[in-house]
C-alpha cells in the first residue's frame, strides 16, 4: 500500500506545502484505490473525478508558483456522505423518491471543507433515509465492511466508514443521531467523532432545505450532528475546527466556539470506565468488547489517573428516552417520509415485494412505518425528557469538569449482514451520547482473532470536546490506531 494511504491528512497538506508530492499525485493514488476495493465495497456510490482532478490541477499549479499561506487541508483529498447537499452532485438518502435528485449547493460543512483547500471524491452509501445501522438501501445496494465483506459495515455514515477502512480516503463528513458516525468507525477500525451538540451546523442534511432551518428551533430541533471521520486521529481535531460555528442559517448552532487545547496530561484525571453498560432492549457487551475498556482502564490507572467503575445500571432507560427524545422533536413521521409522493402506498404488499427481493423499500423502514399506523395514541414526552436531562445532570457531575468516561462504542465487533434485524436496539450504546448532547469519539484498538476491528468510545461533558479528541490521539499513540485490512 502507498505511503500516502498510511498516513494523516495534516502530513499529506504538509508533504504538498514541502513540494514533496503534488495534489494531482495525491487524488490520483487516493482513486486508484477507490478503484481497487469499491467493486468489493460498493462505498462510493457517484465519483466526482473529474472535477476532482481538475481541481487538484488547478492546485498543482497554483503551488508550482506559490506555496505560501496555503489553507490547512490543501491538496487534500477527502469524501462525502450521500446525505449531504453537494453541488453537482445527487443527495438521494437512499430513497426511490428522491434517486434523481441533484444538489446546486453545498452543505455548509462540504463548503468549509473545500474553502480549507480539501477536495471532494464523490459520495458514500447510506441505508434507506439514513435510518438503520447497515448501509443498504433500493437505490444503490449493500455496502460491505472491508475487514471482512460478509459483514456490515455499519450506518448511516457506512459508506465513509467502509472506504475509510480500506485506506481509500484520508477525510470523511459523516452524521449522527444514533451513533450513525461512531457504529461505522467501530465496525470499520477507525476514528469518528460526535461533536456536542450545536457545535457544528446541520445546513445540508437531507431531507432540509435551508429555509426549513427558520423553523427548526428550540423543541423543534433535530437530534443530529455532524461530524468528522478519519483514518487518523489527530485529523479530527483539525477538521472539528474547521467545521465548527454558526453559518447563520442553523439558528441553534453555537456562534462562536472554541475548541480547548489537545492535552496530554491524564495523571489526576478523573477517569470513569463502564465495560459492560445495561441497556434495556440491548444485548450485553461481549467480553472482548468489555476488555478493551477495562485495558484501557489500567493504563489510564498506571499513568496517574484516578479511575472509578461507573454503575453500568445507571443506562437501563437510556433506549426508551432515546426514542422520546427523538419523537418528540419530529415534524413528520417514517411512515410519511417513506412513501414519499404515494399516498397509498400499502406496507403489506411492500413487505411481500421484500421477501421475494423486489422491494422498493427497506424491511426496517417498513416495520416501523408499520407501528407508526397502528400506534394512534397521543404521546406526552415531558416527563421522559425531563428524565432524561436529570441523566445527562448526573452523568455531568460524575464526569467534573475535566473527566472522561470509557465505554463500548457497540456490545460487539462488526456483525454479519442482516443480523442487527435480531438484535435492533444495539445501537443505543452509541445513540444515547447523542440525545444528552456529550461529545463522543470513538478509537480503534487493535484487531480479534477473526481480524475483525476492536474500538472504543471516549464520552466528555458538553463543548468538552478537545478531551475526546486528544484522549484518542493518546490511544493511537499506544494501541496502533487504524489497521489496514490483511486481505488489501
Amino acid at each position: 500500500m502507498n505511503e500516502l494511504l498510511k498516513i494523516s491528512a495534516t502530513e499529506i497538506a504538509a508533504r504538498v506545502a514541502k513540494k514533496e508530492v503534488s495534489p494531482s499525485e495525491v487524488l490520483e493514488i487516493h482513486i486508484e484505490r477507490i478503484e481497487q476495493v469499491n467493486p468489493s465495497l460498493n462505498a462510493m456510490v457517484e465519483d466526482d473525478f473529474v472535477r476532482a482532478r481538475k481541481l487538484a490541477h488547478e492546485q498543482t499549479e497554483l503551488l508550482a508558483k506559490d506555496n505560501s499561506s496555503l489553507p490547512p487541508l490543501f491538496g487534500v483529498p477527502f469524501t462525502v456522505k450521500e446525505m449531504f447537499s453537494y453541488a453537482g452532485m445527487k443527495r438521494t438518502g437512499g430513497s426511490i423518491h428522491h434517486k434523481n435528485d441533484v444538489m446546486d449547493w453545498d452543505a455548509t460543512v462540504v463548503a468549509r471543507m473545500k474553502k480549507a483547500g480539501a477536495i471532494p471524491m464523490g459520495t458514500t452509501n447510506v441505508p434507506e433515509l439514513g435510518f438503520w445501522f447497515e448501509s443498504f438501501n433500493p437505490v444503490y445496494g449493500r455496502t460491505n465492511n472491508p475487514y471482512n465483506f460478509g459483514r456490515t459495515c455499519g450506518g448511516s455514515s457506512g459508506g465513509e466508514g467502509a472506504l475509510l477502512g480500506a485506506g481509500a480516503t484520508p477525510l470523511g463528513l459523516g452524521s449522527d443521531i444514533g451513533g450513525s458516525i461512531r457504529m461505522p468507525a467501530a465496525f470499520c477500525g477507525v476514528f469518528g467523532h460526535k461533536p456536542s451538540r450545536y457545535l457544528l451546523p446541520l445546513t445540508g442534511h437531507f431531507p432540509f432545505s435551508q429555509n426549513d432551518f427558520k423553523n427548526m428551533v428550540g423543541g423543534k430541533y433535530p437530534y443530529t450532528s455532524m461530524g468528522p471521520m478519519t483514518r487518523k486521529a489527530s485529523d479530527l481535531y483539525t477538521m472539528t475546527k474547521i467545521l465548527m460555528g454558526s453559518d447563520g442559517i442553523d439558528l441553534e448552532t453555537v456562534k462562536n466556539p472554541v475548541l480547548g487545547k489537545r492535552t496530554h496530561e491524564w495523571a489526576g484525571r478523573k477517569v470513569l470506565i463502564c465495560p459492560s453498560p445495561v441497556f434495556h432492549r440491548a444485548r450485553s457487551t461481549d467480553d472482548e468488547m468489555a476488555q478493551v475498556v477495562r485495558n484501557c482502564g489500567k493504563l489510564f490507572e498506571e499513568l496517574g489517573a484516578h479511575v472509578e467503575e461507573f454503575d453500568p445500571r445507571f443506562f437501563v432507560r437510556g433506549t426508551d428516552l432515546w426514542f422520546s427524545a427523538l419523537q418528540s422533536s419530529k415534524g413528520k413521521k417514517l411512515y410519511q417520509t417513506l412513501r414519499g409522493p404515494n399516498k397509498n402506498l400499502s406496507i403489506g404488499k411492500e413487505l411481500l415485494k421484500v421477501a421475494l427481493g423486489r422491494g422498493d423499500y427497506t424491511f426496517p423502514n417498513l416495520i416501523v412505518s408499520l407501528g407508526e399506523i397502528f400506534d394512534k395514541s397521543e404521546k406526552d414526552f415531558t416527563e421522559d425528557l425531563a428524565a432524561l436531562q436529570r441523566m445527562k445532570q448526573e452523568l455531568d457531575e460524575k464526569l467534573g469538569e475535566d473527566g472522561i468516561l470509557l465505554i463500548p462504542p457497540h456490545p460487539r465487533v462488526a456483525p454479519k449482514h442482516r443480523a442487527p434485524l435480531w438484535s435492533p436496539f444495539d445501537f443505543i450504546y452509541a445513540g444515547f451520547f447523542t440525545t444528552t448532547g456529550h461529545p463522543a469519539t470513538v478509537a480503534p484498538m487493535g484487531l480479534n482473532s477473526e481480524g475483525l476491528p476492536l474500538s472504543i468510545q471516549i464520552v466528555s461533558r458538553h463543548m468538552n470536546d478537545h478531551l475526546t479528541l486528544s484522549c484518542a490521539e493518546f490511544l493511537e499513540t499506544t494501541f496502533g490506531g487504524w489497521q489496514p485490512p490483511k486481505d488489501y
